[in-house]
């Protein structure tokens, strides 16, 4: 990538605020918003981008040390512009989302799996593709151990007891076929497109944004750090960081915005009143799910020393005839 393309620039205080103010207004005109993101939308819940001037392809391109996630994957949490953007969804003002990240931090914040197409997968949803059951899970379901795009988590389904796999697409596969026409589905809907923290150079999820565009039903809004090759089809271009964006945003529309931990004793609390439960009963629960995990989790890893990790969670699985 050329310095130009690595270059980030930042709209003045002044300059965004009116171009926020613009946004606001394009979001109560609009029937159908759909907001499209990328990894800027989860850098500072401290996953590093992709493209980025310290991004992990830039790194590797330019010989550098490739950041890495500095905590455990499931004690991340949903940044501003997350929660933002399931506040938006949750009240109608924002349709669908469409999302590249793999993170899980979407679902986190509090988005229905019915309202989000995530084009390369969940590393915390698993399937069965058998009866087509999902399953999202509070910690990731990709095994190191397991063979390269093999996909499948070891577990099996609740439901009908069919082999259940992981969603994540590796380089070099092809997109889920329900996520991608999904995504199609409801950006040939849309008359507002608000990209929010990616390159657009990855298609077919920097297609989708177009849509409106191209059919002269919609506009398109992009926020980004860099300039992407789209800039020119968007009515608003902004310079600035998500959560600085969705800060002032969410302020123009008067929609008070609770933070991450503030939602999770929110559902805490509506959960144990709904089960009849203290406080206390559902730590002692949580204590009883937490070592039920461990204990799951050890002996997948006993298993897999033994060499027996497929003979015990995968029998039944057809296997080649190699009696010829």
């Amino acid at each position: 990538m050329s310095n130009e393309e690595l270059t980030e620039h930042l709209d003045n205080p002044k300059v965004l605020k009116k171009k926020v103010k613009k946004l606001a207004k394009l979001i109560r005109n609009s029937n159908y918003p759909v907001i499209h993101t990328g990894a800027g939308v989860s850098t500072s819940a401290g996953i590093p981008d992709y493209r980025g001037p310290n991004g992990v392809w830039t790194c590797r391109d330019q010989g550098r040390n490739v950041p890495y996630v500095k905590k455990p994957w499931n004690l991340l949490e949903p940044t501003y512009c997350h929660m933002t953007i399931s506040k938006l969804i949750d009240l109608g003002l924002v349709k669908h989302l469409i999302s590249q990240n793999t993170d899980g931090l979407h679902v986190h914040s509090g988005v229905s799996l019915d309202k989000i197409s995530e084009l390369h997968g969940n590393t915390n949803k698993e399937h069965c593709k058998d009866c087509e059951t999902e399953y999202f899970r509070p910690f990731s379901v990709y095994d190191t151990w397991t063979p390269p795009n093999d996909h499948r988590s070891g577990r099996k389904c609740e439901n009908c007891g069919g082999l259940l796999y992981d969603t994540i697409i590796n380089f070099g596969e092809n997109l889920s076929k329900k996520e991608i026409d999904s995504g199609y589905k409801h950006s040939k809907k849309s008359d507002l497109s608000i990209v929010l923290g990616t390159s657009l150079k990855v298609t077919p999820a920097a297609d989708l944004p177009m849509i409106p565009v191209k059919k002269k039903t919609g506009k398109m809004v992009i926020v980004n750090l860099q300039k992407t090759p789209l800039d020119d089809y968007a009515s608003i271009r902004i310079f600035a960081k998500t959560d600085d964006v969705c800060k002032l945003l969410m302020k123009e529309l008067e929609i008070p915005v609770l933070s991450f931990k503030e939602t999770l004793e929110l559902r805490a609390e509506e959960r144990r009143k709904k089960l009849g439960i203290t406080k206390e009963e559902e730590e002692e629960q949580n204590k009883k799910e937490r070592k039920k995990y461990i204990e799951e989790r050890t002996k997948l890893v006993e298993n897999h020393k033994k060499g027996g990790f497929f003979n015990n969670f995968f029998d039944g699985v057809e296997q080649d005839d190699d009696s010829d």
